[in-house]
């Protein structure tokens, strides 16, 4: 065995593949099936996707309304041994029916159909698509083309320039001329595994994250592999270099933005602190100000309130002054009021002295001459004897009422009695003419009875219109008194 040989034999045993494939190809479904059961595989064993893709087709139409359906909807068709029931299952089988969703849609963008029997036409066309399908991978896809090219395997550019660079052929852009160079090199009854494991180291060669060659030791041990992996690692510590100085640029540009940043915000709190003392000294002179402006505020009301007082004290000053005159004033009117009442009054009082000392002295007179005249006539004529009255005995009426015939000798006469004492005289010549009238006889004396009792009726009844009007009988009193 040659050391080409060697290396494939070593190569397929080493190389793990990340996704599993059918061990044998599923009878009666188009090449598009079979792709679907390589993605459901991925989530379930081969029996179950298989049953899976035979329930999708009895369920739908084609595969253009399963593109185009819920994940919901398809989890429903799809065949696993998950015990989960209800939501629980239905979210457990929506990654599987996202997964063949995916697929289904990337089938449909490269090839504008959902249909890959293009992988069964030339190679260099199989190729070319197989490279375009992202989901399946070129492992999946070498397995269409195996499967499409009846258990031969696929031979393609990327494939032919892997195997010259692992010095495994010659260069060539013949795919026939590639054919017949590597079918020499394939250990018998391997085809498949030998395409599923160049087709594994082909899409894997320029992972990023963990490149295939860093994980096979024969990859690695080969000259292309060492010249690919020192590059890596060339590649890697520029990468970190280039990382490293872009941290230290990074740093060093973040130092002077931070030292930027510092000396602005020093310059900032400065100009903050100038703005402050001068804003602390512009409300101080503020303050100043207002305060002086309060004080002379102060002070001129202080002045005007001085000037209020002063004022209200004159005018409180000039109006006692106004009313101690108005009440001295008063107080001489009252006195001289007074004054002349009182000499009003004494001379009153010594007019009526002087009328009722005249009135004595004509009754005195008056009775001088009565009783002249009666010394006179009882010189002429003897006395004759008295003869005696009756006397009525009449009940008593209230004295307060006087006789009407009183009554209209007052109205008559216009003298009210202004006094019930009389004078001396007067009594004396009132009992000199009783002593000269003569005896009434028993007619006289009953008229006069009756008269009498009229007249205190009459009396009485005066009193009490008298005393209900208080202000006529004075001005009767005023009119008798005049006519005094």
């Amino acid at each position: 065995m040659s050391k080409k040989n060697d290396l494939i034999a070593r190569l397929i045993a080493e190389v793990k593949l990340r996704h599993p494939v059918p061990k044998s190809s599923m009878e009666g479904v188009n090449l598009l099936e079979q792709g679907a059961v390589l993605v459901l595989m991925r989530h379930m064993t081969q029996n179950q996707a298989e049953q899976s893709v035979k329930s999708l087709k009895a369920a739908y139409e084609d595969w253009n309304e399963i593109r185009v359906a819920q994940s919901q909807e398809i989890a429903k068709a799809l065949r696993t041994s998950s015990r989960k029931k209800g939501v629980a299952l239905l979210r457990a089988r929506g990654v599987v029916a996202m997964a063949l969703k995916d697929y289904l849609q990337d089938v449909f963008q490269q090839t504008h159909h959902l249909d890959l029997e293009e992988l069964r036409e030339d190679e260099q066309t199989a190729g070319k698509a197989a490279a375009s399908l992202k989901v399946l991978g070129f492992p999946g896809a070498a397995f269409l083309m195996y499967v499409a090219a009846d258990g031969q395997f696929p031979v393609h550019l990327p494939l032919v320039r892997l195997m010259d660079r692992l010095d495994l052929i010659g260069r060539t852009t013949s795919l026939k001329k590639a054919r017949a160079a590597i079918e020499p090199l394939i250990p018998k009854g391997q085809e498949l595994a030998f395409t599923l494991a160049f087709h594994e180291i082909l899409e894997r060669w320029e992972d990023e994250d963990e490149p295939i060659y860093m994980t096979v030791k024969s990859l690695r041990e080969t000259p292309y592999g060492k010249k690919t992996a020192k590059e890596r690692e060339t590649a890697i510590a520029r990468a970190e270099a280039a990382a490293r100085r872009e941290e230290e640029r990074i740093r060093k540009e973040e130092e002077r933005e931070r030292k930027k940043l510092e000396a602005e915000a020093k310059k900032r709190a400065r100009e903050l602190e100038r703005k402050r003392k001068a804003e602390e000294k512009k409300l101080a002179e503020a303050k100043a100000k207002a305060a002086a402006a309060e004080k002379k505020k102060r002070e001129a009301a202080r002045k005007k309130e001085e000037a209020a007082k002063k004022k209200a004290a004159e005018k409180a000053a000039a109006a006692k002054k106004r009313a101690d005159e108005r009440a001295a004033a008063a107080k001489k009117k009252a006195a001289e009021k007074a004054a002349a009442a009182k000499k009003k009054a004494a001379e009153k009082a010594a007019a009526a002295k002087k009328k009722a000392a005249e009135r004595a002295a004509a009754a005195k007179k008056k009775a001088a001459e009565a009783a002249k005249k009666k010394a006179a006539a009882s010189k002429k004529k003897p006395a004759k004897k008295k003869a005696p009255a009756r006397k009525a005995s009449p009940k008593k009426k209230p004295a307060t009422k006087r006789s009407a015939a009183k009554k209209a000798a007052t109205k008559k006469s216009g003298v009210k009695k202004t006094s019930t004492k009389r004078p001396t005289a007067k009594k004396k010549a009132t009992a000199k003419k009783a002593a000269v009238k003569k005896p009434a006889t028993r007619k006289q004396s009953a008229r006069k009875t009756v008269a009498k009792k009229k007249a205190t009726t009459k009396k009485a009844t005066t009193k009490k219109a008298a005393a209900r009007k208080p202000a006529a009988r004075k001005k009767v009193a005023k009119k008798s008194t005049r006519r005094r």
